[in-house]
């Protein structure tokens, strides 16, 4: 019989548990190759191990049990979360946490995590350093715009706010500079067809593939969509409730602005976009509504270029018919 382990991992310690012939376990080690080695050491055999993704934290345990060829699964933290109160806990500790995730994973059945390559974890600690790169431009230029504005300024502050923004566009087109370098290594191909949908460019691309990946891993454009948490939600209930809600939101919050932003984009100079944002316009839409639906064309015509391997031909359905 299958034993799952659940971990709940802090940034020094993790606590480890399972449930053995109705006997509950209970361990608190270090979260470094250490403690990972004695969890292996002293779980039973053929243990399959389960934590919640906990930013950075989870990462290095996940790999080193994956490594090893143990079945691990990384769990959404709002989906064990749930879970938790379903069951009407009332206490909230470590250990009673990892004995959670074991009992999540157990009960669903989760599906094994893919182990991200080392280039692809790389990949995304540059996209959050442009990321957070990109917010302080933004704030030192609103900085310097607000000094200007008065005719009393310091000279000196002036100055050093300008070298500051300087210096730090320097060290974003390195960081950009260096994702390209290692995107191009094995997506050229794929970013070439990418590129070719009008309302994306480079930077959509580049951050698309470093979280994304392989594009392969989902069976349809839906389930990317999803995944990327631009798709709607449904409220409904007997008689009395029936109606459509924002978009889920659950997903990927890089993805779905730069998305929003192509929609913008791509409502000028994607043919296929423009007609249809302008039939949701005519029958309607809220402007907003109609971008997200554009967002979401935009994603399925990415996902057809990218299976199919082929460019993309405006009009296509119009052509072919």
């Amino acid at each position: 019989m299958e034993t799952w382990v659940g971990i709940d991992i802090s940034k020094d310690t993790f606590d480890a548990a399972w449930i053995m012939d109705g006997k509950k376990i209970h361990l608190k080690l270090e979260n470094s190759s250490n403690g990972f080695k004695r969890l292996l050491n002293e779980v039973p055999a053929e243990s399959r191990f389960a934590m919640e993704a906990t930013g950075e934290y989870h990462l290095n345990c996940a790999r080193y049990l994956s490594s090893r060829g143990n079945p691990v699964a990384v769990l959404n933290p709002f989906a064990v979360k749930m879970h938790m109160q379903s069951d009407l806990r009332r206490c909230k500790n470590d250990r009673a946490d990892a004995y959670s995730i074991a009992k999540f994973a157990a009960e669903k059945n989760t599906d094994c995590w893919t182990c991200p390559t080392d280039d692809e974890i790389r990949l995304k600690h540059l996209d959050a350093v442009i990321d957070n790169l990109q917010k302080q431009i933004r704030q030192s230029k609103n900085i310097l715009h607000s000094l200007t504005q008065v005719n009393l300024r310091d000279d000196q502050a002036v100055s050093i706010i300008k070298k500051t923004i300087s210096s730090l566009e320097a060290l974003m087109e390195k960081a950009r500079n260096r994702q390209l370098e290692m995107v191009e290594t094995g997506k050229k191909e794929e970013i070439a067809l990418a590129c070719s949908i009008p309302g994306i460019g480079l930077e959509t691309s580049l951050k698309f593939f470093t979280h994304v990946g392989n594009i392969e891993r989902f069976g349809s454009s839906r389930s990317l969509i999803s995944w990327i948490g631009l798709t709607p939600r449904n409220a409904q209930s007997g008689t009395s409730i029936h109606k459509n809600g924002s978009i889920s939101r659950m997903g990927c919050t890089r993805l779905r602005g730069q998305f929003y932003m192509c929609a913008v984009v791509a409502i000028k100079y994607n043919p296929d976009c423009r007609s249809f944002y302008t039939r949701l316009k005519e029958s309607g839409k809220p402007s907003k509504v109609a971008l997200i639906a554009v967002a979401n064309k935009l994603l399925r015509q990415l996902y057809a270029v990218l299976t199919k391997k082929e460019a993309y031909v405006p009009n296509f359905c119009t052509k072919a018919s």
